[in-house]
């Protein structure tokens, strides 16, 4: 592998920076990127993504490796890579489920109908779409779930609920998981729906965060009606969907890139602070976990660069998107955790002018619990890697 830009590459990488750099200053005062602004924030905040998500629609660099039929611009991976990274350290949104997990696995899965129907919108930034996977009883053994889905002539009648389901509250249509063949155990007898969150049976409710974000919500299914047309894949055959869908979720190129950059302005922090008569970043502690973060950002950018690689190649990526995640997911909680204890307490500050970093860390420290358990917990990110990529057997 050679990570090095060709210098068409490049000029594409200075073509987003620029983009970035300039379009960031409209952010909303004290934004702070991350999901939790992105859906938990105010409405000013709330609209600046969906400006944003137009701003690229109209570039079209939300779709830039899909096929031009369905509103792509055919770029190969690298050029999408190189935008996911170069999105991430700026900490910019306008980017949710939809263009992340949904499209890709239509362009793999969904039949021609619902490539054109779903698709172009997507690319023009102009859905929002949500993912109803997680159930009470269903988190990282998603396999256990029990939302039903009962086939009626045309339709599916859904019954159950979803939990932890991100922006369900702003979103216009929702990918899930649902039971349609209740005889089958486990993965088998389940479907992939397309649903559209304006048809009648639907409740969301809220769940707060720590600190009274609204970003995550429960949604309710009341005898609501999906057509069998939107299921993608065959019935009772979802699983195999999924698990594409996850791996396109694991990458993480754009966390890895917020981390490079939350560790700069760390640098920063620590460089203009001085604490008992001399610079943070000549204390030896600081230093030694300075360095650790750093190391940590680039072992990831690696693991992402080579899961990129392997899938413009056409691999199965399974492994390599578990170990992926859940290194991107636990360095991530150690960058948090390291960099509160170097800020101190001024560090729990928040929406002052007094607080270093604008109380970033923070508030990434009350999120950061959860970074191991969504997506996936760590625990099954390490099964994988064990069953798939090393062809371990299960005891």
């Amino acid at each position: 592998m050679n990570f090095r830009l060709t210098p068409e590459q490049e000029a594409l990488r200075k073509e987003f920076d620029d983009f970035f750099r300039e379009e960031m200053k409209n952010a909303p005062p004290g934004y702070s990127g991350g999901i939790e602004t992105m859906f938990g924030g105010d409405e000013e905040t709330w609209q600046f993504h969906r400006y944003m998500a137009q701003k690229l629609g109209a570039k079209g660099w939300l779709s830039l490796p899909w096929p031009k039929e369905y509103g792509g611009q055919e770029h190969d991976l690298v050029s999408q890579f190189i935008f996911n990274l170069v999105m991430g350290y700026h900490r910019a949104p306008g980017i949710g489920a939809g263009i992340m997990m949904l499209a890709p696995t239509l362009l793999a899965a969904g039949n021609e109908e619902q490539k054109k129907q779903f698709l172009p919108p997507i690319a023009r930034g102009e859905v929002d779409w949500c993912q109803g996977w997680s159930e009470p009883n269903a988190g990282s053994d998603l396999a256990s779930l029990t939302t039903r889905a009962v086939r009626d002539g045309d339709e599916y009648i859904l019954n159950g609920q979803k939990i932890w389901t991100s922006g369900a509250h702003h979103s216009d249509w929702m990918f899930l998981l649902a039971r349609t063949n209740p005889e089958l155990k486990r993965s088998r007898g389940i479907s992939f729906l397309l649903l559209d969150m304006k048809t009648p049976g639907i409740t969301v409710r809220p769940i707060l965060n720590m600190d009274g974000a609204h970003s995550f919500n429960e949604v309710f299914f009341d005898d609501v009606r999906v057509p069998v047309k939107n299921r993608v894949g065959e019935e009772d055959q979802g699983w195999a969907v999924t698990r594409m869908t996850m791996n396109f979720e694991r990458s993480g190129v754009g966390g890895f890139a917020g981390n490079l950059r939350n560790l700069e302005d760390l640098v920063g922090f620590c460089k203009e602070t001085v604490w008992y008569g001399r610079p943070l970043i000549e204390d030896p502690l600081v230093r030694r976990h300075l360095a650790q973060m750093a190391i940590e950002t680039k072992v990831g950018e690696a693991m992402a660069r080579r899961l990129n690689w392997r899938m413009q190649k056409g691999e199965m990526v399974i492994a390599e998107a578990s170990a992926s995640k859940a290194w991107g997911s636990e360095s991530h909680q150690r960058i948090i955790y390291a960099a509160c204890e170097i800020i101190g307490l001024y560090g729990q500050v928040k929406k002052s002018k007094w607080a270093p970093l604008y109380g970033r860390f923070a508030k990434a420290y009350e999120l950061g619990c959860s970074l191991n358990l969504g997506g996936g917990s760590s625990e099954i990110q390490r099964n994988l890697v064990a069953w798939v990529g090393l062809e371990l057997p299960r005891v």
